[in-house]
């Protein structure tokens, strides 16, 4: 199923798209760019690419190879401290397909 398809008949808010901010003289401001602007437009093709980040798409491949990386790690030294110690209570933690996406938001 294409893209276009899935969104076919969707509304989209630009306010927060359009918005730009920027650092001046210690303080943060924003400016909201118009939307038939070349800079406008640009943001606003940005949004509907695919290389735009928005809080429903999962986080980058890097993070989720880092995110993985550590709680394998942290397994594996539980896992190991209880082979040297059959005492000790190992608290592994378990891993889900979204744990990365919970930690980047």
């Amino acid at each position: 199923m294409s893209r276009t398809y899935r969104r076919q008949h969707e509304r989209h808010e630009y306010s927060w798209v359009l918005r730009e901010w920027t650092f001046e003289s210690g303080h943060l401001q924003h400016f909201t760019l118009d939307r038939h602007s070349p800079a406008g437009r640009r943001a606003i093709a940005r949004f509907h690419s695919d290389a735009h980040v928005s809080l429903r798409s999962g986080p980058p491949r890097w993070f989720r190879r880092i995110f993985k990386r550590q709680q394998k790690t942290a397994n594996t030294r539980q896992y190991l401290r209880w082979v040297a110690d059959p005492g000790y209570d190992p608290l592994m933690d378990a891993r889900h397909r979204h744990s990365a996406m919970w930690a980047w938001c």
